[in-house]
């Protein structure tokens, strides 16, 4: 048996199921679940399902018919998309962990340890983890955008993850410039004579490694006027939007920042 869920979390929970259905689809839910449609004829979506399921829990006097509609609702296969249903189990994920519950990938319920504040549920809802799956964020890369992508301010994380590159180059060589600069002084990028650069990842003793070097540099410079100048200037985008460009950012930024670990002064300046 469910307990009864807490006030605040039917109401949470209403608001983002009343996103998912129509109001058609909730009727049929509510008839398929024994939920009578209590709210007055007219309301809106996520009043009919708060009272709805709030005169239901007290009829029952516990939860289990709106788990059971939340299950329904989180059945793998109603949807057409693995996005879809990734979006709407994580968003119900973070509410129902205030609970102790926890919808899996396959879309059944399980007993969780309760989350007891708003990061540590955003967190545990695997919103960012299962976006980023198997690519091993690099950990300098996590002090600067973690607070933002668990706020779920992928705006301002994309920005806190380029400037994660550019504070790396600045450890690196000691020079206090920013953007396509601080790339040039770094690896002499774009330089007419032979590059002598502060920071080289190989001996730069063949042209294939010249070669490298500079692609390398213009790669970052890439980096910096693709994903961080454009940021400063634009409207946001959608949260969709942003979570999968702050997903982008997060592999980018990962492999640059491989690679300079693997960087050293190489005593020309």
């Amino acid at each position: 048996m469910i307990k009864d869920f807490d006030d605040t979390t039917l109401r949470s929970i209403s608001e983002i199921i009343s996103g998912v259905l129509t109001h058609k689809q909730i009727s049929e839910h509510f008839h398929n679940c024994s939920i009578d449609d209590i709210a007055a004829e007219g309301s809106n979506k996520q009043d009919r399902l708060y009272f709805s399921f709030k005169s239901k829990q007290k009829a029952d006097n516990c939860g289990n018919n709106i788990l059971n509609f939340i299950l329904k609702i989180l059945k793998p296969g109603r949807y057409d998309s693995v996005s879809d249903f990734e979006k709407d189990r994580t968003n119900i994920n973070s509410k129902l962990l205030f609970e102790g519950i926890e919808i899996d990938k396959t879309g059944k319920a399980r007993e969780v340890e309760k989350a007891k504040t708003i990061s540590e549920a955003i967190s545990r809802s695997n919103k960012i983890k299962d976006k980023v799956h198997g690519i091993g964020i690099h950990h300098d890369i996590l002090p600067y955008c973690e607070s933002e992508w668990l706020n779920e301010n992928y705006f301002h994380a994309i920005l806190e993850i380029t400037k994660s590159v550019a504070e790396k180059l600045r450890q690196k060589s000691g020079y206090i410039a920013d953007g396509s600069l601080l790339v040039d002084e770094c690896f002499a990028v774009g330089k007419e004579s032979i590059p002598k650069p502060m920071l080289a990842f190989n001996t730069l003793s063949t042209e294939s490694e010249h070669s490298e070097h500079k692609g390398f540099g213009n790669f970052i410079k890439g980096f910096f006027s693709m994903y961080r100048n454009p940021k400063a200037h634009d409207p946001k985008y959608l949260d969709d939007t942003q979570l999968i460009e702050m997903t982008e950012v997060l592999v980018v930024a990962t492999i640059i920042h491989n690679k300079l670990d693997k960087t050293f002064k190489t005593g020309y300046k």
